[in-house]
């Protein structure tokens, strides 16, 4: 499989002037080999929830302090309907629940008169049973003006518009002044407290996706800020017109954050290296077989300048070259080219590419 070594050059050591020859040779330094590795993609930032806000009552906008990319806090004001119908409609409803109460206590101590001239017999039953009937109603009627008064009051309630919850405004739809029906939208509200990131994955990439472990956001123009995320999910489809399949991942920022959705960043996907690609990996160059019939390579001695031949165990062929299964640590310098000029101990000289 590899080269083999001349055993009687093996054994010589020809000097000349005295001198021992310096061997220039190519050599490269053993990259260590992680468990992991990182991919990173283009991507946006984007929505998780987003929300229409709207006033639940018609009426004419009479405040609206707020604009486009404004952030908001949970409980600011949005919008005010200019309220003075709302706040009619509520003292007239207070006045003709005063009004029933009033009847309510007149009817309740003529009932209890009534009762009394009954036990004396002053009065038939049938006065007493109308009287009665004329009690439950005022106390119908005001359990009645009470409803209509809580009714009024919500109403009026409605006419101020607040943020559910701190975000920024991404749209606005009306303007002071205007007249809005109940339900039209106002403002459109995103939190800030959860994002999308959204990516594209090659189709070389989806081999690779059951082997994703871990996800960060790194957004170049926030000072490079990182954010862990999770995975939302991998489209199951590819996508036209690149034929990419869309990834989507979450972060959370919590409230205060310069995030904005339409941001865009780098998605580093942590993967876990294939079986087949954890060894320290080499060019096939670098191997040769010694006289022995054992597979060796060339180890350069940094400090001393000098190589000693050391026996290794590999593997399969890569696209890098062989691996390396045993015999071998990241950071040893190994002989690449020249391998027949070399001997134990032999002083080479490592050639700059």
């Amino acid at each position: 499989m590899f080269p083999p070594v001349d055993a009687a050059a093996e054994k010589s050591k020809p000097v000349r002037g005295g001198k021992e020859d310096v061997i220039p040779v190519k050599a490269m330094r053993v990259a260590p080999v992680s468990k992991t590795f990182v991919r990173r993609l283009p991507a946006t930032i984007i929505p998780e929830v987003e929300t229409r806000l709207a006033f639940r009552v018609s009426g004419r906008i009479s405040s609206l302090p707020v604009e486009v990319g404004q952030v908001v806090k949970q409980g600011e004001l949005i919008g005010l309907l200019d309220p003075r119908d709302f706040e009619d409609a509520a003292g007239e409803t207070e006045a003709a629940l005063a009004q029933a109460q009033a009847r309510q206590k007149d009817a309740g101590l003529h009932l209890k008169r009534m009762q009394k001239l009954w036990a004396n017999q002053d009065v038939d039953i049938s006065q007493l049973d109308k009287t009665r009937a004329d009690s439950r109603s005022a106390d119908d009627q005001v359990k009645m003006q009470q409803r209509q008064l809580n009714e009024a009051r919500r109403k009026l309630s409605y006419t101020r518009l607040e943020a559910p919850y701190t975000g920024v405004i991404a749209q606005k739809e009306v303007n002071l002044s205007d007249t809005v029906t109940a339900g039209q939208t106002v403002v459109l509200l995103v939190d800030l407290s959860r994002l999308k990131v959204r990516a594209q994955l090659s189709p070389s990439l989806i081999p690779e996706h059951n082997r994703f472990e871990k996800y960060n956001v790194v957004i170049p123009a926030l000072n490079g800020l990182r954010l862990q995320a999770t995975l939302e999910g991998i489209g199951p489809s590819a996508l036209p017109p690149a034929n990419t399949y869309p990834i989507t991942v979450i972060i959370q920022t919590g409230p205060k954050t310069d995030l904005r959705p339409g941001m865009n960043g780098l998605l580093e996907i942590t993967v876990k290296r294939a079986t087949d690609d954890r060894y320290i990996q080499i060019p096939l160059s670098a191997v040769a077989t010694d006289p022995k019939g054992k597979t060796r390579v060339w180890v350069v001695d940094e400090k001393k300048g000098v190589v000693q031949p050391r026996q290794v165990a590999t593997g399969g062929l890569t696209k890098k070259g062989i691996e390396i299964k045993s015999g071998l640590s990241a950071g040893e310098w190994v002989v690449t080219a020249g391998l027949r000029q070399l001997r134990p101990g032999k002083r080479v000289m490592i050639l700059k590419k």
